[in-house]
């Protein structure tokens, strides 16, 4: 419900002040404005009320809002005014400019919203970015997929066809944009050509996650082992193999897959201490790990909070609440998860006290462990933060701050929109509606997500509605360009099947997108 609740509050803020900017024009333009709506009100409204000239309402559908002009097909498709002599109201009785002014005020509202908020939001908390150097300083590790392509762990990323990215987040989609990535390997410079096939891989089963920081092998253990003959056990840490002990897990992954035929001695620490196990590579499953044995990062449970808590899980039940912070299980003081994991596995079927700080005071939680040992939360682990920077700014700094990052996202939607457009990246099938965006936030009310969430969504809004389709504002606004440049304009017939050509094209679209989104919803829930 909280995700549901954030995309209805992002998607009210964005249309009612995106609409607002078409109504603040039509009306500094002697425009009447017959509706002002919030959702789309198809068959009826759930509520509306008439203050002078204007209808003021709420629709059912959570698809957008219009506002209505007199004198402007648009689409509610109203074309019974268009039949009658021009009143000095109407939209279609405006200059060219001034119309122009009047569709082009939705965009501009969505752009001044993402200054204003970024520019706030960087003199308060500050910007918060990804460090490149810092993630990369021992270089990447790379996926399966990854590394079909021609990745190599440990290599660093440059730049792509020329350009440098600080902010991590940045430089993986900056991947699948550009075609030419320069890398640093092994102290020598890389260069990596990527095809519209290899990029539809790492988008289909890896996405952004294709490169990530590696992990130093002391700080992982295997927190599950599926079917294998290995000898490896549940909480056992990954040390190395045939005498070889190695500092990154990628590092054991890739030597592990050399020796898929061959019997092998793994090193192992076992309740403190380093054994040596025979065994054979393949028993570890084909492909090296996360086959049969899958390891998990360790870190100190006392720089993380409860972010997510499964449906009719122990942790629902037995009163867990979000932001809990774990610090000792009967009594004894837990350090870090693994810690917590195998306490919860010891004591199976019996009744333990957890301790748990909330708002800053104690508070012990009686959990009976008698069907499940597993809790069912989820946690957000301040240490992962370790490569975010944070840049503070004066307000004087800020807005110019944020006038770049607003340029650099509207470069983005750019780079989307062609990668889209390349069908062998299969980067279409990405393309989500509302409801698939809801899944991806977050399980708690965050404001400083939320603010920073509806000036990126904001900067897409404005750049969406630029695209010179028919039904969109920059559709409007072309019409109205090419009539200020020609001196002619379309007629009423050529407008209404224009309009109704646009229409269908993003009703075709919207059916697509929320009809895929729903569809995964209803599996992901059924299966």
């Amino acid at each position: 419900m909280i995700q549901i609740a954030q995309i209805l509050f992002i998607l009210s803020v964005l249309v009612i002040l995106h609409e607002f900017g078409h109504y603040l024009a039509a009306k500094a333009f002697k425009v009447r404005v017959e509706k002002f709506y919030l959702f789309m009100d198809a068959g009826f409204s759930l509520l509306k009320k008439k203050i002078g000239e204007t209808e003021w309402g709420i629709g059912w559908l959570p698809i957008g809002g219009y506002v209505k002009l007199s004198g402007m097909i648009d689409e509610s498709m109203d074309t019974e005014q268009m039949a009658q002599e021009p009143q000095e109201w109407e939209f279609r009785a405006k200059p060219a400019w001034q119309r122009l002014i009047i569709m082009l005020g939705g965009i501009i509202v969505n752009i001044l919203l993402a200054w204003f908020i970024y520019t706030i939001m960087y003199a308060t908390v500050g910007k918060k970015v990804v460090s490149t150097e810092e993630l990369q300083k021992n270089g990447l590790a790379f996926g399966e997929v990854g590394q079909s392509v021609g990745f190599k762990n440990g290599d660093k990323i440059v730049s792509i066809d020329g350009k440098s990215y600080d902010d991590f987040k940045y430089m993986t989609m900056g991947v699948l944009f550009g075609d030419k990535v320069q890398l640093e390997r092994d102290g020598k410079t890389v260069e990596l050509l990527l095809t519209d096939e290899q990029k539809g891989e790492i988008i289909k089963k890896e996405g952004r996650g294709f490169a990530h920081v590696r992990y130093n092998l002391s700080d992982m253990y295997i927190d599950s082992v599926g079917e294998n003959n290995s000898g490896l056990m549940r909480f056992d840490e990954l040390v190395g193999i045939n005498g070889e002990k190695f500092t990154y897990l990628d590092q054991f992954d890739d030597a592990i897959k050399k020796y898929a035929n061959d019997s092998v001695s793994l090193i192992v620490k076992r309740n403190n201490e380093e054994i040596i196990l025979k065994t054979r590579g393949d028993s570890l499953g084909i492909g090296g790990l996360y086959k049969n044995i899958f390891p998990s990062k360790n870190y100190k449970i006392s720089t993380a909070f409860v972010n997510s808590i499964e449906e009719n899980s122990l942790a629902e039940k037995n009163d867990i609440k979000f932001k809990d912070v774990f610090t000792k299980i009967n009594g004894q003081n837990i350090e870090t998860n693994k810690d917590l994991k195998q306490t919860l596995a010891q004591n199976k079927g019996k009744e333990i006290v957890l301790t748990v700080v909330r708002d800053g005071s104690e508070k012990d939680l009686k959990i009976n462990l008698k069907d499940s040992k597993r809790l069912g939360v989820g946690f957000e682990n301040n240490e992962e933060k370790a490569y975010s920077v944070t840049e503070k700014f004066s307000l004087g700094q800020a807005f110019p701050e944020a006038v770049k990052q607003s340029w650099l996202l509207f470069e983005y939607n750019v780079q989307s929109i062609k990668l889209i457009a390349r069908p062998k990246t299969g980067a279409y099938t990405q393309v989500q509606s509302p409801v698939g965006i809801a899944r991806r936030l977050p399980d708690t009310w965050d404001w400083e997500f939320i603010w920073n969430f509806t000036a990126l969504f904001s900067i897409g809004l404005a750049f969406m509605n630029l695209l010179p389709i028919p039904g969109l504002d920059g559709g409007h606004a072309l019409f109205t360009i090419v009539e200020m440049v020609t001196g002619k304009t379309l007629s009423v017939k050529a407008a209404e099947r224009v309009q109704t050509f646009g229409m269908i094209i993003l009703l075709t679209l919207m059916a697509l997108t929320f009809g895929k989104d729903i569809y995964q919803l209803i599996a992901d829930k059924l299966f």
